[in-house]
């Protein structure tokens, strides 16, 4: 009796200590009509003008990650951009700027300064961030509006937490082709996903978005994946909360205007890569 009684006692102290894992609920899905979802995402890219950004930049070349640095990333709409980056103590590793059509790459490590143009990408390069854009990073940051002369659909075969928001652009050729592919959560109707394709429909840039926060009322992402498959590379990009600006007008010089520092190399590329002939030092 006194042993049926202890192996009870122990079998009820089991019993109780033993807890059911929790099972957090699932936000409930909202609901939205196709011209809800552009309303949204065209109101909150239009309120962006300017922004300023505090960030850490981590690169990463097929599987392999580059060391992270941090940095700061300007834009001015309609087209501007500039990025810098680097490390403590050893100052900036490259700083990056662009009107829309030209842009300026400096390179204080190697004392040199590139010059090309954003529609020209070399086919054969050293590495693939050699193919990198600043139009690239300025088009995956949720700033540009869609065209109000192109179509939009939501995909039929969209998933069930999400809305497949799909931009379609007609060409010279009368033909339709999907431009972009944004993916909205329906769980906040935010963007979780954009696919945005170039015009040769096979050069992709697939950036993906989380942390939003809500900043002078517009929400921002500040967990940015920015990669681009067919070259081999992606960037991500993680925002400081606190260094976050909008719409602020951008005192001084121009910031978007970068000009090669005395000793520079100055290179200008093309298709090809450098063009023999037209490297000099300023």
């Amino acid at each position: 009796m006194l042993l049926a009684a202890a192996v009870a006692a122990a079998l009820f102290s089991a019993g109780c200590s033993a807890r059911p894992a929790l099972v957090r609920p699932s936000a409930p899905l909202q609901t939205a009509s196709l011209e809800q979802l552009v309303a949204a995402f065209n109101h909150n890219a239009d309120a962006v003008q300017t922004m300023s950004l505090k960030l850490e930049l981590t690169a990463r070349v097929g599987k392999v990650p580059k060391p992270r640095v941090g940095g700061y990333l300007l834009t001015e709409k309609p087209s501007n951009i500039r990025i810098w980056g680097g490390v403590p103590l050893l100052g900036r590793e490259f700083d990056m700027a662009s009107n829309g059509t030209d842009f300026e790459l400096s390179i204080p490590g190697r004392s040199k300064f590139y010059e090309g143009q954003n529609a020209v990408i070399p086919e054969s390069v050293g590495s693939p961030l050699e193919k990198l854009r600043p139009q690239i990073i300025l088009h995956a940051l949720l700033t540009n509006p869609i065209d109000g002369g192109d179509h939009t659909l939501i995909d039929p075969d969209s998933k069930t937490d999400e809305y497949d928001l799909l931009v379609l652009h007609t060409g010279a050729d009368s033909q339709d082709r999907v431009v972009r592919d944004i993916a909205i959560s329906r769980t906040d109707l935010l963007p979780k996903r954009q696919i945005l394709y170039d015009a040769d429909g096979y050069h992709t840039t697939v950036a993906s978005y989380g942390n939003f926060v809500v900043h002078d009322g517009i929400p921002f992402p500040t967990d940015i994946t920015i990669a681009r498959p067919a070259d081999a590379y992606s960037l991500h990009l993680q925002i400081d909360k606190g260094g976050i600006t909008i719409n602020q007008p951008f005192s001084g010089p121009n910031p978007f205007v970068l000009t090669p520092p005395p000793g520079y190399s100055v290179i200008k590329l093309s298709a090809n890569g450098e063009i023999p002939g037209k490297v000099g030092s300023r």
